[in-house]
């Protein structure tokens, strides 16, 4: 208590100084925690279900002439109920599910927007999530929803129970009725299934979607009694499982597919971008720490000749080293947390800031099964401020007192000016790099033309003839185009044949005839794609299609690409024109091959296009 006392008095007698370092620290502490805490984040995701370890995604993986591709955690939809009825004694549950994706359902003409899955009754037991309201197999029916608490809330009066959701219905889009036949724990935010509305997998069930051999486009989650056990018992027994339903899987001796689980706790960080992301953030919050702890060591130390006598006068009252050693300590001690509740402050202040350049809320970042991030870096934010100082003024002799004190030895100093130095030098340097890679991303060359594009989802009947005159008519429209899919939202993918023993991955999009000029996309060679309709497989309009460069060098071709023919299965396609590269993901990712397809007669697909106009 003493020590404390003492303590505030010098912290009162300096406090210019005292000052000085709070402002110094306040900064590096805002950061650093911050920083640690976006860390502690993304290491964090899907770590909140029931026994995580025990949770496993199944993989897809394609070995081509001897090279295996990465995988893809995309199966056949009948798996998962194949793995319960033949694995029971090694798989404790197993669930499907499909699609991540924004929908909006409507409470009499109340918006709830929410991200919506399909998947079946084993969802909640292999997850661990728990139900709040009614029973997991009343998802069953075909019509039946289940919604997270958040979604319930918004629905209930302020008194009334969540079970009180149970049996209204929602509409989504005010065209299709659900009952809501559940309500579930809300999800947090560091998961990579965020959905908050259930649809019954019985829907695509009945649509005759998904099957073995077709539709490989679901997600299938396995929870293991004892993965290091089970995993490599169904592993090795898969393949002998497969031909059951599929007899000619895995006949070609160079084109073969192999079942794999991997962690569900690793799928995150197995991002190449979030990695990288988290290496960056942990590097800068490393070297902003230490340039704020070092530089309130500079701050204290330089006070060094200054606060000799008052050492001595406490030595000559009976301080032992410890005694100065614990005050100095004792003095840090307060002005750290002086420095982290103005940090604490700061965020609150900046949250919106915070929050958008974090991508979670401040709730999500410090929860209490986090919190230990923020303390470890305060506690060695203290550390090094502290230590060092307190060490350098208990060694002061108490003789200081009956003379000036000067000190001649600047050793001490040198090594600390070089850490200011090359760390602040490494965050100027960093901070450049970043705002190099910033604009370069920015401004980086598209491949195609979005200056005064404008899309909306739509259905428009008729002839591609008449929507053109349609759009052709509204004076504010200079150009009509259709695709199926945003050229700036990614592209569905799939595997063509360029050879006998070579095949390319590819992102594919069906589009009309004037999407090219309009997006204006170079051609480099050959010609657009021609309206004659040739094929009526209810997809394409003729046989033709477009690539880019990247799938011209992808499939090997050292001579023109026109002319080449490409195999789906038993399906020809011929390429009579080469495109200019575009990016259809995030430039974090690499240049993917890209086909086109025609598809001018949307209306009997019933497919919903965006329709580009220039306005």
């Amino acid at each position: 208590m003493r020590q404390l006392y003492y303590s505030l008095l010098m912290l009162l007698r300096g406090r210019s100084n005292n000052v000085t370092k709070t402002v110094s620290l306040t900064p590096g502490l805002f950061i650093g925690i911050l920083l640690f805490a976006c860390v502690a984040f993304q290491l964090s995701y899907n770590r909140f279900f029931h026994k995580p370890e025990q949770l496993s995604l199944v993989y897809l993986t394609n070995t081509l002439n001897g090279v295996a591709d990465e995988g893809f955690p995309a199966v056949y939809g009948p798996f998962a109920q194949a793995l319960r009825e033949h694995f029971p004694e090694q798989v404790e549950d197993a669930t499907v599910l499909r699609d991540v994706d924004v929908k909006k359902f409507y409470n009499g003409n109340v918006l709830l927007p929410g991200y919506t899955i399909y998947a079946d009754t084993h969802l909640f037991s292999t997850l661990g999530l728990q139900v709040l309201a009614g029973k997991p197999e009343d998802l069953q029916a075909p019509d039946a929803i289940f919604i997270s608490r958040s979604m319930a809330d918004k629905m209930r009066g302020g008194d009334d129970g969540i079970g009180m959701v149970v049996g209204k219905q929602l509409s989504l889009d005010r065209k299709t009725p659900y009952i809501i036949r559940g309500v579930f724990e809300t999800l947090p935010e560091n998961t990579d299934i965020p959905f908050e509305v259930v649809v019954s997998m019985n829907e695509l069930w009945n649509r005759e979607r998904a099957g073995w051999g077709f539709d490989i486009s679901y997600t299938v989650i396995t929870r293991f009694r004892n993965p290091a056990q089970d995993i490599p018992v169904v592993e090795a027994r898969l393949p002998e499982l497969i031909k059951e339903y599929m007899p000619n899987f895995n006949k070609k001796s160079n084109d073969r597919w192999a079942f794999s689980f991997r962690p569900l706790t690793d799928f995150h960080t197995q991002n190449s971008t979030v990695r990288t992301m988290i290496l960056v953030m942990t590097i800068l919050g490393i070297a902003i720490l230490l340039v704020a702890a070092f530089n309130y060591v500079l701050i204290s130390v330089s006070s060094l000749a200054r606060r000799s006598k008052e050492v001595g006068v406490h030595k000559c009252s009976g301080a032992s080293d410890g005694t100065i050693f614990g005050m100095f300590l004792t003095e840090t001690v307060i002005i750290v947390l002086i420095s982290v509740a103005l940090s604490a402050l700061l965020m609150y202040l900046f949250r919106d800031f915070v929050e958008d350049i974090a991508a979670a809320k401040l709730l999500s970042l410090f929860t209490v099964h986090t919190l230990w991030v923020p303390a470890l870096v305060i506690l060695l934010v203290f550390l090094l401020a502290g230590v060092l100082p307190a060490w350098l003024f208990s060694s002061i002799p108490v003789s200081q007192v009956f003379r000036r004190y000067t000190e001649h030895n600047a050793s001490w100093k040198r090594p600390l000016l070089f850490i200011q130095f090359m760390g602040a030098s490494f965050i100027f340097c960093f901070l450049l790099v970043v705002l190099h890679q910033c604009q370069s991303v920015m401004n980086r060359p598209l491949g195609y033309d979005p200056t005064r594009v404008v899309t909306c989802w739509t259905n428009v009947g008729g002839s591609y003839e008449n929507r053109v005159s349609l759009f052709g008519s509204l004076p504010m429209v200079e150009e009509y185009t259709c695709s199926s899919q945003l050229i700036c939202e990614g592209y569905s993918g799939n595997t063509y044949s360029v050879s006998a023993d070579r095949k390319v991955n590819v992102r594919m999009d069906w589009v009309v005839r004037n999407f090219i000029p309009m997006m204006k996309i170079n051609l480099i060679e050959g010609h657009n794609l021609t309206p004659e309709k040739t094929r009526s497989d209810g997809w394409t309009d003729n046989d033709e299609v477009i690539v880019n460069e990247a799938f011209v060098r992808q499939a090997g071709w050292t001579d023109s690409a026109v002319g080449h023919q490409i195999m789906e299965g038993k399906t020809a396609y011929r390429v009579v024109g080469v495109m200019e590269n575009y990016p259809v993901y995030s430039a974090y990712e690499a240049q993917t091959p890209v086909i086109l397809f025609l598809k001018e007669d949307w209306g009997k697909n019933a497919l919903f296009a965006p329709e580009r106009t220039f306005q």
